[in-house]
């Protein structure tokens, strides 16, 4: 039997102070540890990206490169059949050794300046797809204004070399028949270009792509 003076109550458990240490023990376990992090404020206004946006930006990614390296690829081509059929009729016209030389020379040199100015305009313009690709995914709208123009002229180039079929196209006088590999490369490229420019169009105006820009702009 305790006393009402005893550290003891009926229970037979110690009643701490209130305003003790003890009053909240382990107070760092109270808030659940495994509560998930705070949604971004994108997210709270229910902006996501569509995957309308997210493929628009891989073909604005992958297309130019892709195209840039068969250009490249079909002028090499195209160079190395052009210097063998110059070699082949200046020795067919009798040409001296030093007059062949000469010519030759003259002609690679061109060959070589159209080369070089068509793989700068290449990669000028894959880096602009690949720079208003990001803007694009970020939302952007002007960026997607700036590709639907590219994607437009792309488009019209592509339809000339489907119809040429490498006749005339990269700086080939139609006169002369280009080999079977550059044309068959031409056909590609073309193609290629056509059917990824409609596809991108189709996915930068599609109706979540139209909410993705318009929700951005109002978040700026």
């Amino acid at each position: 039997m305790t006393t009402p003076q005893g550290p003891w109550q009926q229970g037979g458990y110690p009643q701490y102070p209130q305003s003790g240490g003890f009053q909240q023990p382990y107070p760092q376990y109270q808030q659940n540890p495994y509560a998930a992090p705070p949604v971004p404020q994108q997210e709270m206004a229910g902006l996501s990206r569509p995957k309308t946006v997210e493929g628009a930006f891989w073909i604005a990614i992958i297309v130019p490169l892709a195209v840039t390296v068969i250009s490249v690829v079909g002028y090499l081509l195209l160079f190395n059949w052009a210097d063998s059929a110059m070699a082949s009729s200046v020795r067919d016209l009798g040409g001296s050794g030093q007059e062949l030389e000469r010519t030759l020379s003259f002609f690679k040199a061109g060959i070589m300046f159209v080369f070089a100015l068509f793989t700068v305009v290449y990669l000028v313009l894959t880096f602009l797809w690949i720079l208003f690709g990001f803007k694009l995914r970020a939302g952007r709208n002007w960026a997607r204004v700036t590709l639907t123009v590219f994607a437009s002229l792309f488009v019209l180039f592509s339809v000339y070399l489907l119809v040429n079929g490498g006749v005339g196209a990269g700086g080939v006088p139609s006169r002369i028949q280009p080999p079977t590999a550059f044309a068959v490369l031409t056909y590609v490229q073309g193609g290629l270009g056509l059917v990824a420019m409609v596809g991108f169009l189709v996915l930068a105006y599609a109706k979540p792509s139209n909410w993705y820009f318009q929700a951005a702009a109002h978040l700026r």
